[in-house]
C-alpha cells in the first residue's frame, strides 16, 4: 500500500501511460484519453485563472464598498457578499485542484483502470469504464 502511495501519478498523462503499461486499455485509447483530458485539465486551469482574477477584482470592490458604507445596513450586505465571494473562489480552487491534481494521484494509488485484480484472476475488470468512454468520444468525434 505505501509504495502504491509514494509512486502514484501526479496527472492524466501519467495516469493514462500507467493504465497502458498495466495492460488496462490499448494505445489508441490512451492517445485519445490523453487528448481528452489534456484539453480538460487546460480548460480548468484557464477557468480558475479567470475566476481567481474576477473574484479578487470583486472582492477589492467590496472591500471598498465596506469601508465607505455610511449605514449598517450597506456594511451587513457587503460583508455578506465578500464573504460568499470568498467562498466561491476557494470551493472553486479545490474542486479544480481535486480534479487536476489529487483524483488521478488516487486512482492510480488505488490501482483503478487496472486490467489484473490481484487475487481473483479476472483480466479486463477495469475497462469498462474506460471503453464507454472511449466509444463515446469516437461516437461524437
Amino acid at each position: 500500500m505505501f509504495y502504491s502511495l509514494l509512486n502514484v501519478a501526479a496527472s492524466w498523462t501519467e495516469f493514462i501511460q500507467n493504465m497502458v503499461e498495466a495492460g488496462g486499455i490499448s494505445e489508441d485509447q490512451q492517445s485519445l484519453l490523453t487528448t481528452v483530458f489534456n484539453i480538460i485539465s487546460i480548460v480548468l486551469w484557464v477557468a480558475l485563472a479567470i475566476v481567481g482574477a474576477i473574484g479578487s477584482v470583486y472582492a477589492i470592490y467590496l472591500g471598498v464598498q465596506l469601508a465607505r458604507a455610511d449605514e449598517q445596513g450597506k456594511r451587513d450586505d457587503a460583508k455578506k457578499h465578500l464573504i460568499t465571494t470568498i467562498i466561491a473562489v476557494g470551493v472553486t480552487l479545490a474542486l479544480i485542484l481535486v480534479f487536476n491534481v489529487f483524483l488521478p494521484m488516487l486512482l492510480d494509488a488505488f490501482n483503478v483502470g487496472q486490467s489484473v485484480n490481484e487475487g481473483s484472476g479476472q483480466e479486463g475488470q477495469g475497462q469498462g469504464a474506460i471503453t464507454l468512454l472511449t466509444n463515446m468520444i469516437a461516437c461524437r468525434v
